[in-house]
């Protein structure tokens, strides 16, 4: 028996001895070698995944700066837009129906032509006559003459109310109604040199204004100024914009 336990106290010696050496076992070793070669290539493809991040960012910026962001929905229109921007109250006037909308415009010819413009304001239509220093040989329904004074170049055409109907100038900053507009017909509208701005500025007779009527059929009409535009060099200013016509009907 005694010779048993010997061998038995050695072989105990021996694992007490081994563990104060700080020896490892093999798997723990394995482990831990694992772990730190594992460690590099993990925070290796961290890295690489980081970068992309960084340029898509990079690229998003970048893309913002070359489109800007869309005008919301409700923005106002361009000032190239066809459509009236003026505000109008389109409530009609006693003895007046609901109001009729089209559209009207200036559109002078070469003053060697020899051609005045007649606007009709109950329909917006115009028609081209003779020029005869200023005088009409048939009127028919117009309220508008547009007509060349002079033919030097330039500032050759002015505007007015045709003689003996009712026209006037609504201011831009006036309510936009149909009862304000008849009151202003009755002031009238006085030969107007588009091409000179500060005459017309100083009349009223600027974009968001408008020209006034009580037709010869009855109707109230309003033609709003929704565009002025630059005829340039020896050329001649138009305009045009919407037209509201509450037709009589008593």
């Amino acid at each position: 028996m005694a010779g048993i336990a010997l061998p038995l106290l050695g072989i105990a010696a021996s694992v007490i001895v081994g563990m104060d050496r700080g020896d490892t076992p093999p798997a723990a070793s394995s482990t831990s070698s694992s772990s730190s070669s594992s460690s590099p290539s993990s925070d290796s493809s961290s890295g690489d995944r980081a970068e992309p991040a960084t340029s898509t960012s990079a690229s998003a910026s970048a893309d913002e700066s070359v489109e800007p962001p869309l005008d919301p929905p409700d923005s106002p229109l361009p000032s190239g837009s066809s459509a009236s921007t003026t505000r109008v109250d389109l409530a009609s006037p006693r003895g007046h129906g609901p109001a009729r909308e089209s559209s009207w415009g200036l559109t002078p010819a070469p003053c060697t032509n020899h051609e005045q413009q007649l606007i009709d304001l109950d329909t917006g239509q115009s028609r081209v006559e003779r020029e005869s220093g200023g005088r009409i040989e048939e009127p028919g329904g117009a309220e508008l003459q547009y007509w060349p004074d002079t033919c030097t170049g330039s500032d050759d055409y002015l505007l007015r109310g045709v003689p003996n109907t009712r026209v006037g100038l609504l201011r831009a900053d006036d309510p936009h109604t149909a009862e304000n507009c008849r009151k202003v017909s009755n002031t009238g509208l006085p030969p107007l040199n588009l091409n000179d701005t500060g005459t017309i500025e100083q009349a009223g007779f600027v974009v968001g204004a408008a020209i006034c009527a009580v037709t010869t059929e009855g109707s109230v009409a309003m033609a709003t100024i929704d565009h002025i535009s630059d005829g340039g060099i020896g050329g001649e200013d138009t305009a045009s914009g919407t037209l509201y016509v509450w037709p009589r009907t008593s």
